[in-house]
C-alpha cells in the first residue's frame, strides 16, 4: 500500500521509519526536512505551499499522514487531501487534544496525539486496517454535525472581511470549519477555500459550514445580533 507523508520533522521522521522505504513518497515544505529526508533516502518531493494544483498530481496512493508541524496547516492539508481524494484514509497527527474534533469535521480517519502514544503505538496505529469513511459519512454518523448555508448579513461583522483573516477566528469561537464560499455576484457555484483565493466578503455571500448544530446557530444569530458593532452602534 503506498503512502504519502506530508512533513518530515522529528516525529514525521519517526513514523516514516516503520514504513517501508519503498513504499513511501515523503512531501516536504521546507529546505531542512527536504535535506534530511533525502539523507536518509527517502523518496522526497518538494512543495512550494499548500497547494491544490501540486497535491493533485501526486501519483496514486492509498494512504496520506499529514504531520506538519503548524496545527492550522496541518488541518489545511487534511480538509484539502479530502476533497481531493475522497477514497483514501487518511492519519493526521493532532497537537491538542481540543482539536481532534476539527480534524473528524475535515474528513480525517484516524488522529495520533504524539504525546500520548509511544513510537510502537504509533506503528500500531499505521499497520492496522482503517475503515473507510469520507466526511459525509462522519457527519451522517452523528446527527449533532451538520452542513449549513450562512448568510452573511449587511454590516455584520463579516461583512468586508477577507475569508483568511476570518478563517481561524470563526473556527476557534465556533469550533466549526468553513468549507467554501457562495459569491452572489459569481452565481450559485461553491468556491472552496482550499483553492487559496483570499475572498472577500459580501453582505449576501454564503459561508458553507460544516460543525455542531448549536455552533452554527450561534454564529448565525452573532451575526444578526451584532450588525454595526464594529461601527460603534451597538
Amino acid at each position: 500500500m503506498r503512502t504519502v507523508l506530508f512533513g518530515f520533522d522529528e516525529f514525521g521522521e519517526i513514523v516514516a521509519s516503520y514504513i517501508g522505504k519503498k513504499e513511501l513518497s515523503i512531501i516536504v515544505f521546507n529546505e531542512e526536512e527536504e535535506k534530511k529526508a533525502k539523507e536518509k533516502l527517502y523518496d522526497v518531493i518538494r512543495f512550494r505551499e499548500i497547494d491544490d494544483d501540486e497535491i493533485k498530481q501526486l501519483e496514486e496512493f492509498k494512504l496520506a499522514i499529514a504531520v506538519l508541524r503548524n496545527e492550522d496547516e496541518n488541518l489545511f492539508l487534511c480538509l484539502s487531501l479530502r476533497e481531493l481524494f475522497p477514497d483514501v484514509k487518511i492519519i493526521a497527527k493532532v497537537s491538542e487534544k481540543g482539536n481532534e474534533y476539527k480534524y473528524k469535521l475535515a474528513g480525517v480517519n484516524k488522529t495520533i496525539n504524539p504525546y500520548d502514544v509511544t513510537a510502537n503505538r504509533i506503528m500500531t496505529i499505521l499497520k492496522r486496517p482503517l475503515t473507510l469513511r469520507i466526511i459525509e459519512e462522519i457527519i451522517f454518523e452523528d446527527n449533532k454535525l451538520s452542513f449549513a448555508e450562512v448568510e452573511i448579513p449587511k454590516d455584520s461583522f463579516l461583512d468586508g472581511k477577507y475569508i483568511k483573516d476570518i478563517y481561524k477566528e470563526i473556527s476557534y469561537t465556533y469550533n466549526i470549519l468553513i468549507i467554501g464560499i457562495v459569491d452572489k455576484e459569481m452565481g450559485e457555484n461553491v468556491q472552496f477555500v482550499t483553492k487559496g483565493v483570499n475572498h472577500k466578503l459580501d453582505d449576501g455571500d454564503i459561508l458553507v459550514v460544516t460543525g455542531d448544530i448549536d455552533e452554527i446557530e450561534q454564529l448565525k444569530n452573532d451575526l444578526n445580533i451584532m450588525i454595526n458593532f464594529s461601527k460603534g452602534d451597538v
